[in-house]
């Protein structure tokens, strides 16, 4: 399944205010309406425990992030299988195939009928995506058999493995998008501009903090596509995924905790080229961005706009796609901001600009299930509050 300076503005926040975390080698951007130091990509890897739900079993193929179906949360692998032509379970019973799945005929004796069979009980799985069904139908694994969840208005999205699938992504939560709203502090002052290597729409922002006046060439997300990255991401943390229709209020504060580890990071700023001012505790400092990462950084070399550290990034390729992490390592250096490291996340920024979704909230949600799923093993260990914190805890927050 299938990463502060004094803040500037308030805004509405879902959920609790985040704690100061330590913070590394680079600045993290003022957030309006949150008073405490943003925490830093590099702090939350050290706060992940492992979880064997994502374990990628080496001998078995590697499925790409995007395109493959879910062999563990939804889609029970071995227990299953797609009717093709005449179909695998023709025969087992005489009325097989006609629709209706009569009290001769179960999952084993006829998929077609009855839907395949399955044991992950919550798991979502799109039709034809590893089960029999309709593309255009999520399916949900009552623990016996995959049973019609929902028909998507679109094709179903089938996710990697270990992650539910979906349908296409409608209106986000309007408390979400609210939450992402409040303008970027750097955009006090701006003209349109372009830049070379970005082929979207960028600014030129003047802007003034503390004693220092500095410039900027950003090109900042919307609220509205921020948000569909961030729903998105939270379907990698299957937890949270399933309070989607039950428990919608705790659902949109694990989206908040998201939302609000990114503002933390960048007050959803990206810059492309330019100064950021920020006051780290030892007077204000004009740090050099090129690319959405700091110039003159060392072992953080944070991509924003929220501040994905490369070992989190080759740790997530090594494991949901066809590259190991070794190579990824080694495409995209292991310190310093390196010519490989700046394109990669400059290319992630244009992937993402015009699609709703992007890998590197994918990778972080991705890290996060680690801590998530070590708190709630099981759909019941937890009650949705618990499953808010854990997400909040797994965000630094």
């Amino acid at each position: 399944m299938r990463a502060s300076s004094k803040l500037r503005l308030l805004v509405p926040v879902l959920v609790l205010s985040a704690c100061p975390v330590a913070m590394v080698d680079e600045p993290h951007l003022p957030v309006p309406g949150l008073e405490s130091p943003a925490m830093d990509a590099g702090e939350l890897d050290a706060s992940f425990e492992p979880d064997a739900s994502f374990e990628v079993d080496s001998g078995a193929p590697v499925i790409d992030a995007g395109t493959a179906h879910d062999a563990g949360v939804g889609h029970d692998a071995g227990t299953s299988s797609i009717d093709a032509g005449a179909a695998h379970d023709a025969g087992t019973v005489a009325s097989c195939g006609d629709g209706v799945c009569s009290a001769t005929e179960s999952c084993s004796s006829c998929a077609r009928d009855c839907g395949s069979c399955c044991s992950s009980a919550g798991g979502l799985s799109c039709g034809g995506n590893g089960i029999v069904g309709d593309p255009s139908t999520l399916y949900r694994c009552d623990g016996t058999r995959y049973v019609k969840d929902q028909v998507c208005a679109g094709a179903c999205v089938a996710l990697p493995s270990g992650v539910p699938d979906r349908c296409p992504l409608g209106a986000s939560p309007t408390e979400l998008v609210t939450r992402l709203s409040p303008t970027p502090y750097v955009e006090s002052s701006c003209v349109a501009t372009t830049y070379a290597g970005w082929p979207y729409a960028a600014k030129r922002c003047t802007y003034t903090s503390g004693p220092i006046t500095t410039s900027v060439t950003v090109a900042d997300p919307t609220p509205a596509v921020v948000a569909k990255w961030v729903v998105d991401a939270s379907a990698f943390i299957p937890r949270l995924r399933a309070l989607q229709t039950a428990h919608p209020t705790e659902w949109v504060q694990g989206l908040d905790a998201i939302a609000t580890h990114m503002l933390l990071q960048s007050s959803r700023i990206y810059p492309l080229s330019g100064g950021i001012i920020e006051d780290m505790g030892g007077g204000y400092v004009n740090y050099p961005f090129l690319n959405g990462v700091t110039q003159g950084c060392s072992t953080g070399c944070y991509c924003r706009i929220n501040s994905l550290h490369r070992t989190t990034y080759c740790a997530w390729r090594g494991a949901m796609t066809s590259e190991t992490e070794a190579a990824c390592l080694a495409r995209v250096g292991t310190s310093g901001l390196t010519t490989a490291w700046g394109h990669q996340c400059l290319q992630n920024h244009i992937d993402s600009w015009t699609r709703d979704w992007n890998e590197h909230f994918r990778a972080m949600a991705w890290k996060a299930n680690q801590s998530v799923a070590a708190s709630c093993p099981a759909v019941t260990s937890c009650t949705p509050a618990q499953v808010v914190t854990a997400v909040r805890t797994a965000y630094g927050l």
